[in-house]
C-alpha cells in the first residue's frame, strides 16, 4: 500500500495532470498542457487547444509523453520525449522518427509547479549503437540509492560488436535506463528490458512495502514487479527471486477484454488515488490507477483501477468508467498528487 502522507510528501487532495493534445495538426499540439481534479475523477482543463502551459521550442521542436515527479529533497521534475511528427510531415513510412530522431530528452524544473525552469536538452541515449530516439521517458525516485532511475524507449538501427545495448531478440524497439540526481548528469545507459515484440510505453511505481511495479506496452499490457529495479531482462516469467521482474498478467488475461491489448491501448500509466478518493469495488479498496492511452481508435484515456498491482485476480481490477477527463484530447501523460494549496496556486497562474 502506498500511503499519501510521508517525510518527504505533505497531504495531497488533489491532481496535476500534464499531457499533450490532439492529432500532431498544429505545433502546439505537442507542447505541455496541465488539468486538474479534486478527486481524480472530474478533470478540468486550464487552458484551451493552441494554448500550452509550457512550451519547447529547442531541438525538434515539440514535446510529447510528458511525466512529472515531485523530488523528495523538494522540488518537481518534467521529462518528456523531444520529438514533433507535425514539422517531420506527419506519421509515415518516411518520416525519420526512430531512425533519425533525438538522442535527448526535454526537462523541465520547477520549486512550486507554477515557476517553472527554461527547458533543456539533456543526452541519454547518444552511446546506444545505431540510436534513432528516446522516447516514452519516466523517472522514479529510488529511496534507497536516492537517485533517479530514469526509463525510456530507443531503436538500435545498427549494432557495435560486443555491445551490451545491442538488441538481442526481435524487434529493435527496447528500454533502457540511466540513472542521475540532478537531471543534468546522467549515467550511460543500460538496455533494462529487450523482447521478440517491441517493447515501449513503460510505467513503473514503488509501493511502501519495497515492491517495485511496472506495466509495459509489448505485445500486450503486461504488468511485473520486482524488489530490484535494476534488474534486466528479456523474455516475461514468473519468478520466485524477488531481484528479478516477475510476470503478473496482462489486462487482457486479467479482465478477459481483447480490447485491452496493445492492437487498442498504449502509453500505459501508474499512478496511486489520495486516500479520500480510494473507491471500493467488489468489496476492495482500489488504491492504485492504470491509465492506457486508446490510440487505435483515437478516443483518447481508459482508465483502471486496482487494489493490488501484484494481483491476477478480476476483483482485483476494475474499469474506471466514472471518469471525466474534460474537453481537451488528452495524450500520452502522467498524474501527479498534489496539495490543496498547490491545485490553487496552479489555476490562478495557468487558467486561461
Amino acid at each position: 500500500m502506498i500511503t499519501q502522507s510521508t517525510a518527504s510528501t505533505p497531504k495531497t487532495e488533489a491532481y496535476l495532470f500534464v499531457h499533450f493534445i490532439g492529432d500532431e495538426k498544429t505545433p502546439l499540439d505537442e507542447q505541455i498542457y496541465f488539468a486538474l481534479s479534486r478527486d481524480g475523477v472530474h478533470w478540468h482543463d486550464l487552458r484551451p487547444a493552441g494554448k500550452p502551459a509550457l512550451i519547447w521550442t529547442g531541438g525538434e521542436k515539440g514535446v510529447r509523453d510528458p511525466h512529472i515527479e515531485r523530488d523528495p529533497r523538494g522540488g518537481f521534475h518534467i521529462v518528456a520525449t523531444d520529438l514533433s511528427i507535425h514539422y517531420r510531415g506527419g506519421w509515415g513510412p518516411n518520416d525519420g522518427a526512430t531512425t533519425n530522431g533525438s538522442t535527448g530528452l526535454v526537462v523541465w524544473d520547477s520549486p512550486d509547479l507554477v515557476h517553472w525552469d527554461e527547458p533543456r536538452l539533456v543526452d541519454v541515449a547518444s552511446k546506444i549503437p545505431g540510436a534513432g530516439m528516446a522516447w516514452a521517458p519516466e523517472a522514479c525516485w529510488d529511496p534507497d540509492k536516492e537517485q533517479w532511475i530514469v526509463f525510456w524507449a530507443t531503436r538500435t538501427n545498427t549494432d557495435e560488436p560486443g555491445s551490451p545495448l545491442n538488441n538481442e531478440l526481435g524487434d529493435r524497439t527496447n528500454m533502457y535506463y540511466a540513472t542521475t540526481t540532478d537531471f543534468r548528469t546522467f549515467s550511460d545507459p543500460v538496455k533494462w528490458i529487450d523482447r521478440r515484440n517491441g517493447i515501449i510505453d513503460t510505467t513503473m511505481l514503488r509501493d511502501d512495502d519495497g515492491w517495485w511495479y511496472r506495466a509495459s506496452k509489448d505485445s500486450e499490457i503486461t504488468i511485473e514487479r520486482t524488489r530490484n529495479p535494476y534488474a534486466t531482462m528479456h523474455e516475461t516469467l514468473r519468478t520466485d527471486d524477488p531481484q528479478e521482474w516477475s510476470y503478473v498478467g496482462t489486462l487482457t488475461d486479467i479482465l478477459g477484454n481483447g480490447r485491452y491489448s496493445w492492437h487498442y491501448l498504449e502509453g500505459p500509466e501508474l499512478f496511486h488515488y489520495n486516500d479520500a478518493d480510494v473507491k471500493t469495488v467488489n468489496g476492495r479498496p482500489m488504491r492504485y490507477g492504470l491509465m492506457c492511452d486508446q490510440f487505435a481508435e483515437a478516443k483518447g484515456y481508459l482508465s483502471f483501477r486496482s487494489a493490488d498491482l501484484s494481483s491476477r485476480e478480476p476483483e482485483d481490477w476494475a474499469v474506471a468508467d466514472d471518469i471525466d477527463f474534460g474537453e481537451l484530447k488528452k495524450r500520452h501523460g502522467a498524474i501527479l498528487p498534489i496539495t490543496a494549496a498547490e491545485y490553487d496556486a496552479i489555476e490562478a497562474a495557468f487558467a486561461l
